[in-house]
């Protein structure tokens, strides 16, 4: 009895210390995003399950009603400066964008203020987010890669140069160019070039000279037209998470989602959101692939996807690995 008690007291005392060096060995996460945002709140979540710590940093506050400052190499949030073991920045939203429905009437009557306030902003947190990344702490993802979301055409090409089948696109402000492109795909679509909008398909009506005038305003990003079923797949660090067929009526599933089933990848599929999320230098993606008659095409690679609904509607995980992968020092 004696023996079986010292065996068990060591035991629990051995594990007891793994346990402890596990959470010595985690550092503290750095969110950037507001508290009411159910992807911030489901990592949170995720890290305090695994004893890890988290900070967050509400853009919803900032600078209304939470401080921010740089003093030399101190970085202080609130009147304290940030954690020293700071293992990882989740980027999810920086709150600078001034066509955000909270502004609405700011930018209605305050127009020029509201854009140099978001200017300003946006400076400190940029300046913040770059420091910690040139002292080596992961950015998930930084800001270079997060821009990817309104430069499509530029992460189309990233795509394509990686050797991944993509539909063939235009960005154009150019009537000639668009008419061209569409007789040689046959069937397209369109979109804005800085995204914010759903896909439309091309029609007779857009290729009339009036229409194509209006080019004049602003550039169009035009796409072959592939039809399938739409797959989202979640990577993290290198590896396919989650993934899911995403079933609509509509041409663009963000209009109406009639179901979302989770599917499993086949090989070629599953290397090529992981070769996709790297051509993008995204440690953390949602990949929007379709699959199509002849085949599937990558559409492209969101450097701050939404999750918690999909979660949901799929019993799948994503915040999960994305915690641990977060948590790593």
């Amino acid at each position: 009895m004696v023996l079986d008690d010292d065996h068990g007291r060591w035991r629990r005392e051995h594990e007891g210390r793994l346990v402890h060096r596990h959470i010595s060995q985690m550092g503290t996460v750095i969110i950037v995003g507001a508290p009411h945002d159910p992807q911030v709140a489901r990592v949170q979540d995720e890290i305090r399950l695994r004893g890890g710590r988290s900070l967050l940093i509400d853009t919803d506050a900032f600078p209304e009603e939470a401080t921010l400052s740089m003093r030399g190499a101190v970085i202080d949030y609130e009147g304290r400066p940030l954690p020293k073991d700071i293992s990882s920045v989740y980027l999810r939203a920086l709150g600078a964008n001034p066509l955000a429905p909270r502004y609405k009437m700011d930018l209605k009557h305050r127009t020029h203020g509201l854009l140099a306030q978001m200017d300003e902003r946006l400076a400190l947190l940029a300046s913040i987010i770059l420091t910690l990344k040139k002292r080596g702490v992961r950015i998930v993802n930084d800001l270079e890669v997060n821009a990817q979301h309104s430069r499509k055409p530029y992460q189309l090409s990233l795509l394509k140069e990686a050797g991944l089948r993509v539909p063939r696109f235009a960005a154009t402000n150019d009537p000639e160019t668009v008419l061209s492109f569409v007789r040689s795909v046959k069937r397209a679509v369109y979109k804005p070039v800085g995204g914010g909008a759903t896909v439309r398909a091309v029609n007779k009506r857009d290729l009339t000279r009036a229409r194509l005038e209006s080019l004049a305003l602003a550039p169009v990003l035009f796409q072959e037209r592939v039809d399938g079923v739409s797959l989202r797949v979640y990577v993290v660090g290198g590896s396919c998470v989650a993934s899911a067929e995403i079933h609509s009526s509509e041409l663009d599933y963000r209009r109406k989602e009639d179901a979302v089933i989770a599917t499993v990848l086949i090989k070629a599929e599953q290397r090529a959101c992981i070769d996709a999320a790297r051509a993008c230098s995204m440690t953390f993606s949602g990949v929007d692939l379709i699959r199509g008659v002849n085949g599937f095409y990558v559409l492209e690679c969101n450097p701050s996807p939404m999750f918690a609904v999909f979660e949901k509607k799929t019993g799948l995980d994503v915040a999960k690995p994305l915690a641990r992968f977060l948590l790593k020092r």
